[in-house]
């Protein structure tokens, strides 16, 4: 556990975690490409003493500690959404993109803690590889990370992300350990492209209509959870976006729709069985209509699990040094259908998450009017350091 003095030590770090914050709230960039966010936090580490180091595009590590022991990884993302933000914050974004996710929290903590680390190098009994990834609204960047050997040379031994997260009834800055075993759901995005034959709106015959065929396979895919599937098992299927037809031409039965939506699991199992029925059933009902269609799935993660022992050790070390009354239950059932690419690493390590109280409104994350409170900045790199210490000298 971090002792009274570390503690201090870290206070004193607020008010420059506010200004980084601030900084990265103000410039945020999306998706696997964030030159300006890289060298912005490159810069930060070498004046901390570190060398960062690339991981694939956009990623970026240091190491703090002995070169001997194991090896804690801990994680903060980078990337921003494609939202305009509504906020009336003086360094709100103003180039169409918004931190509306809290990343830039997270990579400020990550930050705040590489900073402390490095002020206690000589106490730790081990090594502490910090991560902060590119990518994650956008399922990528932890595959990306890990395919450019983040979790080697080093090896890593086990890991913790935090994730910030508004809760109304809650104060901010209580620490939410999450429980153990299958914590967030996996997710796929996927594109369903249908081809018909376009023609003239009075003689439909003479055409294969793709709006009407994407219709039928819509409503048969919702079919999928009521038929398909045990009702004990949870997944989500929506269709987020439906285009077909050109604006202004009501009179023509175009010649392509296509329909785009995510698929969310708790189980690898149930995972294959939808995407396998959602193509047979999409190709098939297509051609009853004599049309086609093509199911692509683009991009997505696996399940985001908490390992036992790990998770238990988490909520332990934090009741010691933040104090029983900090630490509180999540509030909401899980396991969470909302996804994280860190469920990855979560295959591959040993792994936890922790949420922090960082809003009390009953605004959701992904709201561009979310505003998040920094008195907590200091708090997530005290959690994100504490963890990493007190794991170390526990294994």
């Amino acid at each position: 556990m971090l002792t009274e003095k570390q503690k201090r030590i870290a206070d004193t770090l607020q008010e420059e975690l506010i200004q980084i914050r601030r900084h990265l709230h103000q410039n945020p960039e999306i998706g696997m490409a964030l030159p300006n966010t890289v060298a912005f936090v490159k810069g930060k580490l070498t004046e901390y003493g570190y060398d960062p180091q690339s991981c694939g595009e956009s990623g970026v590590t240091v190491v703090a500690g002995k070169k001997s022991g194991k090896i804690f990884l801990l994680r903060g993302d980078m990337d921003a959404l494609p939202i305009q933000e509504l906020t009336d914050l003086p360094f709100k974004s103003e180039n169409g993109y918004m931190h509306a996710c809290g990343h830039d929290m997270h990579t400020t903590m990550l930050l705040g803690a590489a900073k402390l680390l490095k002020e206690f190098e000589n106490e730790l009994e081990g090594q502490v590889k910090l991560l902060f990834q590119p990518g994650e609204e956008i399922l990528s960047g932890s595959k990306v990370c890990i395919e450019n050997h983040v979790l080697e040379n080093p090896k890593v031994d086990a890991g913790m992300m935090i994730h910030v997260f508004p809760f109304e009834g809650f104060k901010a800055g209580q620490i939410m350990p999450t429980p153990a075993g299958t914590f967030m759901a996996s997710a796929d995005w996927f594109e369903i492209t249908i081809k018909g034959r376009g023609g003239h709106g009075s003689q439909p015959e003479t055409a294969i209509d793709p709006i009407n065929v994407a219709v039928h396979i819509y409503t048969a895919l919702q079919e999928l959870s009521a038929r398909e599937i045990g009702s004990e098992e949870r997944f989500v299927l929506t269709i987020g976006e439906f285009t077909g037809g050109t604006p202004g031409a009501s009179n023509i039965i175009p010649e392509t729709t296509v329909m785009k939506g995510t698929l969310r699991t708790l189980k690898e199992e149930v995972r294959v069985q939808v995407k396998e029925r959602m193509t047979e059933m999409a190709e098939n009902i297509a051609k009853a209509f004599r049309a086609e269609a093509e199911v692509i799935f683009t991009n997505g993660c696996t399940t985001n699990v908490n390992d036992p022992e790990l998770t238990a050790f988490t909520k332990e070390s934090l009741t010691e040094t933040f104090g029983a009354e900090r630490i509180v239950s999540i509030p909401i059932s899980t396991p969470l259908m909302g996804s994280e690419d860190f469920g990855e690493i979560s295959q591959l390590i040993p792994t936890t998450t922790v949420l922090l109280v960082a809003s009390e409104e009953n605004i959701n994350l992904h709201n561009p009017a979310i505003v998040f409170d920094e008195s907590v900045l200091v708090e997530g790199a005290k959690v994100y350091t504490d963890m990493a210490m007190s794991w170390l000298k526990n294994n």
